[in-house]
């Protein structure tokens, strides 16, 4: 996704980002818990959902904290923390870590024009976020991904254990920065956007979703701010008590 970012405040969603987030919602509570499943050792286990809507706080563009409660009343608190790379920034005005339906908004702006299409470490945002305790399964999806004649957004994600990613219509992987890009660069302005989602299968306390817009020329509209929206995350944990 692509904006002018050209305010004195943080701007409202464009219609853009409200469409294609609305294509994913899901119902807004802080923990939804799916049916129980009895494990080979017995051990009841569960599904449940991380809102960022109803548990995140951002305290800048840059940072933020949270927490939610289990489906056995474990108390669990998060940070996440924004890390741009040299040749983008994250402007004050940025919705960056805005959180609206069932995503947080991940965004950054080019300063530096001439970049190449691949993956760079100059033009990379670098989001981590950790939790105060192990979460197993952790499972979510990123969309919005797209790309057009003055940029194309790379996303790779690091730090799930067993992950895997599966990408949806207008994704593909680029083997050699092992990133996911739209499949063709499109003109400014439909909606037309892509998105990966990651199904991990063991436990982390800690993982990294990077992002990458590095822009060959200025567009016509001016210097833009690209982003990414991450859906609310589900994991596995263990039953309340009976």
């Amino acid at each position: 996704m692509s904006h002018p970012n050209h305010s004195s405040r943080r701007p409202e969603l464009s219609r853009r980002a409200l469409v294609t987030g609305a294509a994913w919602s899901v119902p807004l509570i802080a923990v939804a818990s799916a049916a129980p499943v009895a494990a080979a050792s017995g051990v009841c286990t569960q599904d449940a959902q991380l809102s960022w809507q109803n548990t995140f706080t951002a305290t800048d563009t840059s940072n933020g904290v949270g927490t939610f409660t289990t489906p056995t009343g474990e108390v669990v608190t998060y940070t996440v923390t924004v890390a741009p790379g040299p040749n983008i920034e994250v402007p004050a005005t940025s919705d960056n870590l805005n959180t609206t339906g069932d995503g947080i908004f991940l965004g950054d702006r080019q300063t530096v024009a001439a970049a190449n299409k691949e993956f760079d470490a100059a033009y990379t945002q670098t989001t981590t976020i950790t939790f105060d305790r192990p979460l197993a399964n952790i499972r979510f999806r990123v969309f919005d991904v797209d790309g057009s004649d003055f940029y194309r957004e790379h996303l790779r994600v690091v730090g799930l254990p067993g992950a895997v990613a599966t990408p949806g219509n207008r994704v593909e992987l680029e083997p050699v920065s092992n990133t996911y890009r739209p499949t063709a660069d499109l003109p400014i302005g439909p909606v037309v956007a892509g998105s990966v989602t990651y199904s991990s299968t063991g436990s982390t306390d800690s993982f990294i979703v990077e992002l990458t817009t590095p822009r060959t020329a200025v567009p016509p509209q001016g210097v833009l701010s690209h982003g990414v929206r991450m859906t609310n995350l589900t994991y596995t944990t263990a039953c309340p008590a009976v």
